[in-house]
């Protein structure tokens, strides 16, 4: 992208793994500085790896995100480290399949938490930073189509949590233009080791049939994601704000 992410400082939640460690990876590669963080310590940061100069450049530390107190003291820490803060990418978040009568009230309050309440208090906290900049800033709310009006059975709080966090979107980019953009990615079925486990079961023949019911007749793979982020948090997709971009291959 022509270097226009050179200079520029990103945090990814919840990149130790999966989705979050392929978005980080291709800000790294763009030439971002980026943190990342998780619930565990991760050292040092996978996405980093093979990457030139991409150790000096990035950093993971703990910060569980239902606690506001940790998101300030990890802002904190990011800007210290490095200088400003240019984008946000609200990923950290997820809940397994279940039956939603089966499952204690604290299941549903901790999933609340962790998808909506979580990425609220770190676009709280990123906001605080940003509009002090003269640059402003770009946040990205990972969601899912889970979030779908069809609703989401066994993923009843989950996709109740996506929904909130794709309104939210839409509030804070009306509430916050035009300094600082706020957007959604909707996630469809994107090939992670959670996504194998809870979604296709661990069958490989579940897997093709999922496949078969996507037109573009494949899944996405965590990068992919990461370069939809590129364009919206660029100058490229310097006009697009409080949407919710769809990308799931057209299933839906």
């Amino acid at each position: 992208m022509a270097g226009e992410f050179e200079g520029k400082v990103v945090i990814v939640t919840g990149a130790s793994r999966g989705v979050g460690l392929g978005i980080a990876r291709r800000f790294l590669e763009e030439g971002a500085s980026v943190a990342s963080c998780s619930r565990r310590q991760v050292a040092p940061p996978a996405f980093a790896a093979g990457i030139p100069d991409g150790a000096e450049r990035s950093v993971h530390w703990v910060c569980d995100q239902r606690d506001f107190e940790q998101i300030d003291s990890f802002v904190t820490r990011v800007v210290e480290r490095f200088g400003r803060l240019d984008v946000l990418i609200n990923n950290a978040g997820g809940a397994p399949t279940t039956s939603t009568t089966e499952v204690s009230p604290r299941f549903h309050k901790a999933t609340i938490e962790n998808n909506l309440t979580g990425p609220m208090w770190f676009a709280l906290r990123a906001h605080r930073q940003m509009i002090a900049q003269e640059s402003g800033g770009s946040i990205v709310n990972i969601s899912s189509q889970a979030s779908g009006q069809g609703g989401s059975p066994t993923l009843v709080s989950y996709g109740a949590a996506k929904a909130g966090l794709n309104h939210l979107t839409k509030s804070l980019a009306k509430e916050w233009g035009p300094k600082i953009r706020v957007n959604c990615l909707s996630l469809g079925h994107v090939v992670t080791e959670m996504w194998r486990e809870y979604i296709a079961g661990g069958d490989p023949a579940n897997e093709e049939k999922l496949a078969r019911m996507i037109p573009l007749k494949r899944f996405a793979q965590p990068e992919e994601v990461g370069d939809a982020c590129l364009f919206l948090c660029s100058p490229r997709g310097g006009y697009i704000n409080g949407a919710t971009v769809v990308f799931d291959g057209g299933l839906t």
